[in-house]
């Protein structure tokens, strides 16, 4: 549950909306897509700048980037992630 995009979030005024996890009250501006804290494929933290950098364009931190997309790029493009 580390995406925040995945939650229930209610618009609660123009520019804001906001969702309820376990107790806690999040509001963030409206329409605003955030990244997952944790990378989906080796399931480690998100840590670095360049880690959110390849979140952003791959989906996948730094090192998985390196590991697996760009050696396997077009299969990767096609839809292939490693298991």
């Amino acid at each position: 549950m580390l995406n925040s995009n995945d939650w229930d979030w209610i618009k609660i005024d123009k520019d804001n909306e906001e969702a309820y996890v376990n107790g806690i009250r999040y509001v963030r501006p409206f329409g605003v897509e955030s990244i997952s804290l944790d990378c989906p494929i080796c399931k480690k933290l998100i840590a670095t700048v360049e880690d959110v950098e390849e979140m952003k364009k791959e989906g996948c931190c730094e090192e998985c980037y390196l590991i697996y997309y760009y050696p396997n790029k077009e299969k990767w493009e096609k839809g292939w992630r490693p298991s």
